[in-house]
């Protein structure tokens, strides 16, 4: 989730990069940052149950952005759920259970609109979905690896160890 309010704090010593700039390196990039957002144009079929891959499309769009400008991606899946955030997960969970009540309820009630959002609110990126996006790379010949647990650590092990010389992130908790 990150820490509220950093990125506005780093702005003074942040450089923007276009990802030209970043030719003939490898870019680490934390696949589930990118699976939510791909999720969020599809969360509607996603929590009701029905087929899609829009989520999959979004993520090799990207990729294959990177690809475009030459620069070589490594995709880092997050692996098994962290112990020590059983509870934070309970918790998400609980919310996610709530916001699929609410646009249920709007559904019905004829508010495609408004239901959207709070399907977006409850939408969750499963290991089925990472798996999906996985195949999709071995078609590709896109490299990837699935951390032990969350992407963080082998972000960061990745950048200290020279294998990428960039990590594409939206985890605020993640600076290197």
């Amino acid at each position: 989730m990150g820490i509220p309010g950093l990125l506005q704090l780093l702005q003074p010593i942040s450089n923007d990069v276009h990802v030209s700039a970043l030719a003939g390196t490898t870019v680490a990039v934390d696949g589930y940052c990118w699976l939510h957002r791909g999720a969020y144009a599809c969360a509607r079929e996603l929590v009701l149950g029905q087929p899609t891959d829009k989520y999959v499309r979004f993520c090799m769009r990207r990729l294959g952005l990177l690809l475009h400008h030459g620069v070589t991606p490594l995709l880092v899946l997050d692996g098994s759920p962290l112990p020590s955030k059983q509870g934070k997960e309970a918790e998400r969970l609980k919310r996610r259970e709530e916001n699929k009540q609410k646009a249920m309820q709007l559904l019905r009630a004829g508010n495609p609109a408004q239901a959207t959002e709070y399907f977006q609110k409850c939408v969750d990126v499963t290991p089925e979905m990472a798996a999906k996006l996985i195949e999709a790379c071995r078609k590709e010949k896109i490299q990837f690896v699935v951390a032990p647990y969350e992407a963080d650590a082998q972000l960061a092990y990745l950048a200290h160890q020279n294998i990428a010389q960039a990590i594409i992130t939206e985890d605020s908790d993640l600076l290197v």
